[in-house]
Formats: C-alpha cells, structure tokens, sequence
C-alpha cells in the first residue's frame, strides 16, 4: 500500500483500489455469474448467495488476485485467511441491510470487529473486499458507510432512522466505484446496503478476510471444493489456527 492509501484507510476506514480486474476479468466474471446462478430476485428486488467462490476458476481465482494480495497482507497480516464470500446483486428498487458493524454495537463487539494501528502498522478483524462488476455512480446506492466510524467511541448512538436510511445524515456516504474497482473495508467501519436507484444491475462479489488465528464464520472451507488450488490458496482456505500456522504468502505460492 502506498502511504496515501494507508492515510484514506485509517482516515475513513475503506479504500477504493481502481482497476484491480481487467474488462476481460470483469466480463468472464459476469458470463460466470450468468452461467452459475442465475437465481431470481426476492420482492425487494435483491438475490444473494453464498461460496462465489466456487463458481468456477474465474471466481476462485479472486481468492488470492495479485492486485488484492498485497492489501490483504498489509490489512490482516501475513497468516490472512479467507473467512467466507457472497454475492449482492440487485435491480433497480432494491432494499437489503441497514447501517451495522462497528467495533461499539449495544451489547458488544459483534464477532471479530475491529481495527488497530500500532507503530506503523495497521491491523485488523475481520475485513471485507468487494470486487465491482458494474459501476456504482453519484446516488446509484450499494455500498454505503460513515467514515471514520471504525474509531467512534460512540457508534451506539447512532440514531434507528439513520441507520435505516429514513433520515439523511451528512455523515453517511455513497461510495462510488467502476466495474474493475476493488471496495475494501473493515468491518469495524458502519456501514451498510443503501436503496439501489440504477437502471442497471448492480453485482458486487463480497471476499471477506480474518487474520490467521481467528474466525468470524461458524463453518470453514473444505480445500477439496477448489479444483486446481494453489498452495497458497490452500494455505488461506484452511481454518484459523495459532502457533505454527505457514504464513499465507510463501514458496509454492
């Protein structure tokens, strides 16, 4: 990460990485989705599942994409593991979750949120990348957030209406992105599904990250799904584990 990037990601808690898949990635990616699931929208104009990852090469290959790596080495350390992944598509009208996360939620940290910079380096729970496969221009909806959130002290208080979106909030952003973009976030940041207002379809691939010695999941990966695994993506397949734990990024990779 460049000393820019760190400063935008500790200061607002997400980065958005241009151009990290290539319109080829980007189309082989869709016709996959095409091809794999075409599932039907709910009446909120959503559909979503889950193990994207096992779609095919294109979609397993997103498990440890050279542009990406190196954020999540940075982010999590060099034992990250993938903890699970999903998909978000929706249609124009579509609703899905309101504002959560955050690392001070009424009755506790929720799983494994949080963040931490300590003497140069920056840590963190569990942590989201989203791979874009269409854009999300100015008031489209889709990802949503309040930056700088994953330092409150105070996201408790943070009023019902705002957090369901039936009353703006200055401190509440729509974050724009193109096809290709990559959207990285911890999970200690609030944030947040807003309304999708687009004539187009929105899909967003959601690979979500912990360090090597935990887990936010209740289930983990079985490395025989992955036809043709790397080692490398074995080695982030497999589940948390502390002490001699191979450090993600190694020989065989």
């Amino acid at each position: 990460m460049t000393p820019e990037e760190k400063f935008i990601f500790d200061l607002d808690g997400y980065l958005v990485v241009k151009n990290v898949l290539s319109c080829a990635e980007v189309d082989a990616l869709n016709a996959l989705a095409d091809e794999a699931w075409p599932g039907e929208y709910d009446e909120n104009n959503m559909r979503r599942t889950s193990c994207v990852s096992r779609w095919g090469p294109a979609s397993q290959a997103l498990l440890d994409h050279p542009n990406a790596l190196p954020y999540m080495v940075e982010l999590l350390g060099p034992k990250v593991r993938i903890d699970h992944d999903y998909c978000i598509f929706m249609q124009k009208g579509g609703k899905a979750g309101r504002l959560h996360g955050g690392q001070t939620m009424q009755g506790g940290v929720p799983g494994d949120h949080w963040y931490k910079y300590h003497d140069g380096m920056i840590r963190n729970g569990l942590t989201v990348f989203t791979y874009c496969l269409t854009h999300a221009g100015p008031g489209d909806g889709g990802f949503g957030c309040i930056p700088g959130s994953h330092k409150s002290n105070f996201t408790v208080d943070i009023p019902a209406e705002v957090r369901c979106y039936e009353r703006p909030a200055h401190y509440v952003r729509q974050v724009e992105a193109e096809a290709g973009d990559l959207i990285i976030f911890t999970e200690a940041l609030v944030h947040g599904t807003m309304e999708w207002t687009a004539a187009h379809e929105r899909r967003a691939l959601l690979y979500k990250y912990s360090p090597g010695h935990s887990s936010w999941a209740s289930t983990y990966y079985d490395a025989d799904d992955y036809p043709g695994a790397t080692e490398q993506q074995k080695r982030m397949l497999a589940p948390p584990s502390v002490g001699n734990r191979p450090d993600t990024v190694g020989t065989g990779a």
